[in-house]
Order: structure tokens, then C-alpha cells, then sequence
């Protein structure tokens, strides 16, 4: 339900700021030129605030953002440019911005590149840095529909789309992990087993987040960090879940009791 009214809010502004910027009605929205630059301030920082850039959620944040820029800057009478221009034929940076995505986006720390830490240790149950990439750009992404072998740490990059990473169906080796995930647009679900210990550190830059329960919504960069502890366990994951514009929720799946802090 949550997904369909933000689906509904943003499906809602975009056509009217649409109609306003092209001159087809003015219905003295004056504020949505503002909220259009935050949003595509939100996604060009998504796309450029980690490891490699997502050239796809660069252009469209630099198109959506430019469209709100120089709507305030032509009521402002800087430049004849108006944010219609920007939005009649900003086109091509989305081409571009997916061409580029196509030859250079893949990328990801190899083998002796600088580890993440965690609780003081290296990551990777032998000590060393070991990492799965994944990257997709539009679309939806279930990262563990089947049964699969957690033994290495695993980074996820999505453009825009509904994404799922379920750790219930892994065979968790014993060790250290770091799970990374960053989406621009969608619904970022993350499915945590019992008996293991789970720090979880989540960001959202417009929308709502779940952390075990523990909510939060707005606009302007929301922020929960929560932990799992199971004494004994032999397995410590951290997750690291970025989404830029949507929902972001993480579920704790209990069998037996795990401390949540």
C-alpha cells in the first residue's frame, strides 16, 4: 500500500509540474521547481557517493534537477532558459548518461583493493577482500529467490526498480560479511534470517524507512541504525542499504530470539 501511494504522489507531480513547465496550465505552483531540484540533488548525490558512479542516475538527476533550476532561475529573470527547455530537450543527457552506463558502469573493488572494517575486523572470513558486484539499471532485482551459498560480501546497484535481497534463503558460511546495497529509485526490501549477528546501517533520501519496526518518513535524508546480536553465533553481517527516492524496509525473521538494539 505504501508503494502505491508514493507511486500515486510522484506519478501526480511529475504530470502536473510537466503541464506547468510546458506552458500548458499554470496552476501557481510556484514551490515545485524547489522540490524538483531537491529530488534531482537527491539522486545526483546517490549517484556519485560511492565506490563508482552511476551514470544513469547522474543524467536523470541532472536533467530533473535542471528543470527545477532553471524554472527558478528564469521567474528570477537570470537566463531566458526556462525549466520547459530543459525538460522539452534534456533527452539526449539521458541517452548519454545510458551509453555511458552500458561501457563503464560495471565496476567494483578486485582483490587487494582497501577493505571495509567491521566491528574492528577485516571483512571476508578469511581476512581478506572478497566481493560479488551486481549491478542493474531499470527494472526489478530478488537477489535469493532460490537457495544460495552466502561466503563472500556482495554489493547490489540499482537504478530504478524494486529490489530484494533475501538472506533467509542463504547457506550462511561462518565469518564476516559486508552486504552493500544502493538504489536510486523503487522499493528496497532486505529479509534478515535469525541466528546470526546483524548490524544494519539504512538511508533514504525521500520516502519512508523501516528499520525491525522502528520507522521513519520525510524528505531531506532520513537515517536508522539497528543490531541484531545472538550470542554465540558465528556469523556477523553488516548491511549497508542506500536508496535514494522510495521505501526502504528490512524484516528480521525469527525463530528463536535475537536482541535488537
Amino acid at each position: 500500500m505504501k508503494r502505491i501511494i508514493w507511486g500515486i504522489i510522484l506519478l501526480v507531480l511529475g504530470v502536473l509540474v510537466l503541464l506547468q513547465v510546458l506552458g500548458v496550465v499554470n496552476f501557481g505552483l510556484a514551490f515545485w521547481p524547489v522540490v524538483l531540484l531537491l529530488i534531482g540533488l537527491t539522486i545526483i548525490w546517490e549517484s556519485v557517493s560511492n565506490r563508482f558512479i552511476s551514470w544513469f542516475l547522474l543524467g536523470l538527476g541532472l536533467w530533473v534537477g535542471g528543470i527545477g533550476l532553471f524554472n527558478i532561475l528564469a521567474n528570477a529573470g537570470v537566463t531566458q532558459i526556462a525549466g520547459g527547455d530543459i525538460a522539452r530537450y534534456g533527452w539526449p543527457i539521458i541517452l548519454v548518461t545510458v551509453g555511458l552506463s552500458i561501457l563503464f558502469g560495471d565496476r567494483s573493488w578486485r582483490s587487494g583493493k582497501k577493505p571495509h572494517h567491521f566491528r574492528g575486523h577485516w571483512i571476508g572470513h578469511d581476512g581478506s577482500w572478497e566481493s560479488c558486484a551486481r549491478m542493474r539499471h531499470i527494472g526489478d532485482l530478488y537477489h535469493g529467490r532460490n537457495p544460495w551459498v552466502l561466503e563472500k560480501n556482495h554489493e547490489f546497484y540499482h537504478g530504478i526498480g524494486d529490489v530484494v535481497i533475501d538472506l533467509t534463503t542463504a547457506d550462511i558460511r561462518p565469518g564476516n560479511y559486508l552486504i552493500f546495497v544502493k538504489v536510486g529509485i523503487g522499493e528496497l526490501t532486505i529479509r534478515v534470517p535469525d541466528g546470526i549477528n546483524v548490524e544494519v546501517d539504512a538511508s533514504v533520501g525521500v520516502g519512508e524507512l523501516d528499520l525491525f519496526g522502528e520507522e521513519r518518513s520525510g524528505i531531506g535524508g532520513l537515517s536508522l541504525h539497528r543490531e541484531i546480536e545472538n550470542p554465540g553465533a558465528e556469523v556477523n553481517i553488516k548491511i549497508e542499504a542506500r536508496l535514494g527516492i522510495g521505501e526502504l524496509t528490512a524484516l528480521y525473521l525469527p525463530t528463536s530470539p535475537g536482541v535488537i538494539k
